[in-house]
């Protein structure tokens, strides 16, 4: 199983990732009291836009089921399963390959998405 974080930054933090991609990870971490959130809030953007157009593509699929805040893609022929949580500041992905499918789709809307392995 691969689990990542998807992530969008805020256009100022763009150039000093480029230079810094490590950065990212440590930069990134769960909120968990007032200075953390504020931190998220600074650094990354919203995931508004990229989780609307993410929905727009994967409910199309046929292979497509929502559940309790869990979307998920099951392919039959492979096999494969991909879960989908969308929280404010990211979007959580599981896939049971190393293909990234999720973040292949998203990354297409803007250059200031990133991904986080978990």
């Amino acid at each position: 199983m691969d689990q990542y974080r998807i992530i969008c930054l805020k256009e100022k933090m763009s150039e000093m990732v480029n230079t810094y991609p490590d950065l990212i990870p440590l930069l990134y971490s769960q909120q968990n009291d007032v200075f953390e959130t504020n931190q998220i809030e600074l650094l990354f953007s919203p995931m508004n836009l990229g989780k609307e157009k993410l929905l727009q593509i994967i409910q199309k699929r046929e292979d497509y089921t929502y559940y309790h805040g869990i979307h998920q893609l099951l392919n039959p022929i492979t096999e494969e399963k991909i879960s989908i949580v969308m929280n404010e500041y990211d979007i959580e992905v599981t896939e049971s390959n190393e293909n990234h499918v999720v973040f292949d789709m998203i990354k297409a809307f803007s250059k200031n998405f990133y991904m986080i392995k978990t």
